[in-house]
């Protein structure tokens, strides 16, 4: 049947982007990945805090306020600011995950 088809179809994509077997060089609109070591984490490039001072601290103030779209800009912005931040890394991809996106998450995790 064709539901049966689709759902075929839909579980074999899945598979493929869970092993990487896209090509990574397709890009998402809106995002942009920023090296080779922060391979398969795509950044918005569109982040209006991307020079924001203190970028890491208002994530963290935008968590507790539960705005997780905006939490996860500033989160972006203090990794683009300092690329090896662990701590920010960890709250990103947590973020990423309560946001529903499990690919991000664990991405960002890994790092």
């Amino acid at each position: 049947s064709d539901t049966e088809f689709w759902d075929k179809m839909q579980a074999e994509w899945e598979e493929m982007a869970r092993r990487n077997w896209i090509a990574e060089n397709q890009e998402t609109p809106g995002q942009v990945t920023i090296s080779t070591i922060e391979k398969g984490y795509y950044f918005h490039t569109e982040n209006p805090f991307k020079d924001w001072p203190g970028a890491f601290e208002e994530g963290l103030k935008k968590m507790k306020e539960g705005d997780l779209p905006v939490t996860i800009l500033y989160l972006e912005a203090a990794i683009l600011q300092e690329p090896n931040d662990a701590e920010a890394w960890q709250f990103l991809g947590i973020t990423q995950a309560e946001n529903e996106n499990e690919q991000a998450a664990i991405v960002a995790l890994q790092r």
